[in-house]
């Protein structure tokens, strides 16, 4: 009898363990799926472990960049320009096709907008407009406040355009003959007369590397200091000294005033491109597209990537 007793307190001691451990299981169950189911959607539990973000940080866009087939273009057009302009002249000097001075010109000849600004010939402002024109040309110096990795990028850039200002100017001298305002009175600077230098009146080389030097300036120190005033200083004084070596030039009878207008578009013009083709290398570089280039026997081959 004592034995069925304790047979019948055992079954029922299993069973009550049981009835503990089921729910217990149950439970503990349904907090390891809870688990599972936030490390999968990659929300926080205390067991997940975030991964490192292994990307690289973002480079800084850069403004103007170089590239060495872009440059040897660049560049290179603008020394074919110049070597051109060199050689013509030399042609026409040894087979005597350049004007020859005949004295005083009779100033009816002269175009009625460049008549009412017309001026003698003054030594005075030769040499102001001269030293004017070196002072525009040096105000890219303003660039040391620049970031130094961008210095060597600024001088090639600026190299170019005086190259390409220089040998435009310089082809308008050589296909176009035009006797300067000195020409049509007395008192010509004899000099220049013997030298040849009367007939290049167009266009005006002084207000052609002014105004390429105050463009470049401004718009690229603009794009490198955008917040501010200084911007707005800088590019005022650069646009003044170019345009007071241009009056110079007017002043000093040795250009009209179509000469200077024209000198200043051609170095507007230039100080312009320049930097605008070298914002676009920087967006081709920064993008992984590229040009490459390839003689071939019969040509050059371009080949742009992307």
């Amino acid at each position: 009898m004592k034995s069925k007793r304790l047979l019948l307190s055992a079954i029922l001691t299993v069973f009550s363990s049981v009835n503990v451990f089921i729910p217990l299981y149950a439970q503990t169950k349904s907090q390891i799926a809870d688990g599972l189911r936030l490390t999968k959607t990659g929300s926080y539990s205390q067991s997940f472990v975030p991964e490192e973000n292994t990307e690289p940080e973002p480079q800084e866009e850069k403004l103007f960049d170089l590239d060495p087939l872009a440059e040897v273009v660049i560049a290179g057009g603008a020394l074919g320009v110049i070597a051109f302009d060199y050689l013509k002249t030399e042609k026409n000097t040894k087979k005597g096709k350049n004007p020859t001075f005949t004295g005083i010109r009779n100033t009816t000849e002269i175009p009625a907008t460049d008549a009412i600004f017309y001026k003698e010939y003054n030594h005075t402002f030769d040499y102001i407009g001269t030293g004017l024109q070196v002072a525009a040309m040096l105000t890219p110096a303003v660039f040391v406040m620049a970031p130094k990795q961008e210095w060597f990028t600024i001088g090639i850039m600026y190299t170019e355009s005086v190259l390409w200002a220089y040998g435009l100017k310089n082809l308008g001298k050589a296909m176009v003959y035009r006797a300067r305002p000195y020409t049509y009175a007395t008192g010509w600077p004899q000099k220049d007369v013997d030298d040849g230098d009367w007939y290049n009146s167009f266009p005006s080389g002084h207000a052609t590397m002014a105004f390429n030097a105050a463009t470049f300036t401004t718009l690229v120190y603009g794009s490198f200091f955008p917040e501010g005033k200084t911007k707005y200083i800088v590019g005022a004084g650069c646009y003044a000294i170019a345009a007071a070596t241009a009056a110079s030039r007017i002043m000093s009878g040795n250009h009209f005033l179509s000469d200077v207008l024209t000198g200043a578009a051609i170095g507007t013009t230039t100080g312009l491109m320049i930097p605008i083709a070298h914002t676009y290398i920087a967006q081709l570089n920064a993008s992984g597209k590229s040009l490459t280039a390839r003689l071939l026997p019969n040509g050059l081959l371009f080949k742009y990537e992307y």
